[in-house]
């Protein structure tokens, strides 16, 4: 990649992008296991595409015409550009992606994200079924790409390296506002952050802008991932690699995801770009391909973690589920969670987040349980923790009761 020209407009600090090294050519930058690395100023529909600039001038050199709204199916990584206004994000290594760097395609309005692949995931790139992801994205009516734009970090481009192979591709970054602030640097507000205790979070209060998401906003956060798997479904994807690190989050201006490593997501029945493969915390309890079930199975476990404030938890917790889900939500989940389902009830599910959404209002906060149907939450208290000392309420009434008892058995003897 070329470096962009110092003092060139980038239509803002929004789109900061990766740091360039003294020299002008591009510095390496660690990925997160995600494949998230750099925020671009949301349009006004909360997209998350690159900012409306004017594009950079030159000529688009080998790179063939593509749609209005991107780059052509397989892109030079020798003539992307990079900018060198960077280096105002905290990214950690691992994952997929052996560099990150935001960049301009010559030609092409916005920015984009390149994703590099590292060694061991070239070695099991199926370039064919990464290309007619790519493809997929270009036909899809208007409506339906501005959707997929809007809620995933779906593969643009296919980014070609010396000697004529895929390396990489180009995606959309996720919208500033999903990014937190760490130090003097900003830093991807991944789901996992659901599931930090009111503790845990003023533990961290001191180096990270964070804060403590009450029940409410975890479910209506939760609602939006939800909604962006069905969609996939709905248009014959499987998420695959679903789990808390691979989407970021907001709750201002109001709840939103977007769906990050969708390079990983495969046509149903048909072969994805990358190998199937899960974390420890997330693998199925059954051999076989990934399926719009299995994506559901993880689902229901990413509800129980976050209600739960446990980023591993394997044991349901009824009594603190109860105190936030009605009945019907809990045998949702409990079906999906008990040996990964053959069938899911797809409408339920549906439902059952759509009414998600509406816990959240600016001025208050509300669940809905057995007993009430829009019952209002006190903020700062977790699901977890009141279910907790319910419990120890429990067992301190009937360590009253039982000292009743003795006294009374005492006082009968004693007479």
């Amino acid at each position: 990649m070329s470096p962009h020209p110092s003092g060139s407009p980038l239509d803002g600090a929004a789109d900061r992008p990766a740091s360039a090294s003294p020299d002008g050519s591009p510095r390496p930058v660690s990925a997160s296991p995600d494949g998230s690395a750099r925020p671009a100023s949301a349009p006004p529909d909360g997209s998350g595409g690159g900012s409306p600039g004017s594009p950079l001038g030159g000529s688009p050199g080998r790179f063939a015409s593509g749609p209005a709204d991107g780059p052509p199916e397989v892109v030079e990584e020798a003539e992307l550009v990079v900018a060198e206004d960077g280096g105002g994000y905290h990214l950690r290594p691992g994952g997929q992606a052996s560099g990150l760097a935001l960049c301009q395609v010559p030609g092409v309005r916005g920015r984009f994200l390149c994703k590099r692949y590292d060694q061991e995931t070239l070695a099991g790139l199926d370039e064919d079924a990464l290309l007619a992801m790519v493809r997929w994205r270009r036909d899809l009516p208007g409506q339906d790409r501005r959707t997929l734009d809007r809620r995933c970090a779906w593969p643009i481009a296919a980014v070609r390296g010396e000697g004529g192979r895929v390396v990489g591709i180009l995606v959309r970054p996720a919208p500033e506002r999903m990014f937190a602030g760490l130090r003097d640097r900003l830093t991807p507000r991944h789901l996992d952050e659901l599931t930090r205790s009111p503790e845990r979070v003023r533990a961290l209060k001191e180096h990270y802008d964070t804060r403590y998401y009450e029940p409410p906003y975890k479910l209506a956060v939760l609602g939006r991932l939800l909604a962006t798997m069905q969609w996939l479904h709905e248009h014959g994807y499987v998420v695959g690699d679903l789990q808390l690190r691979n989407a970021v989050f907001t709750v201002d201006p109001a709840p939103a995801v977007y769906l990050l490593d969708c390079d990983s997501c495969l046509p149903a029945g048909g072969r994805g770009a990358l190998p199937e493969a899960d974390p420890e915390q997330w693998k199925l309890p059954r051999e076989g391909a990934f399926t719009p079930e299995s994506d559901y199975y993880k689902f229901a476990w990413a509800v129980v973690r976050c209600l739960q404030e446990s980023a591993e938890a394997w044991t349901v917790d009824e009594a603190a589920l109860a105190r936030v889900l009605p009945a019907r939500h809990r045998r949702l989940i409990r079906q999906c969670l008990d040996g990964a389902p053959e069938s899911v009830d797809v409408e339920r599910w549906r439902a059952a987040g759509e009414s998600w959404r509406w816990l959240v209002t600016p001025e208050r906060i509300y669940v809905e349980t057995d007993s009430n149907l829009r019952e209002a939450w006190r903020r700062g208290e977790s699901a977890a923790g009141a279910a907790a000392r319910g419990a120890r309420g429990g067992i301190v009434v009937l360590i009253v009761v039982l000292a009743a008892i003795a006294v009374v058995v005492a006082l009968t003897w004693g007479a």
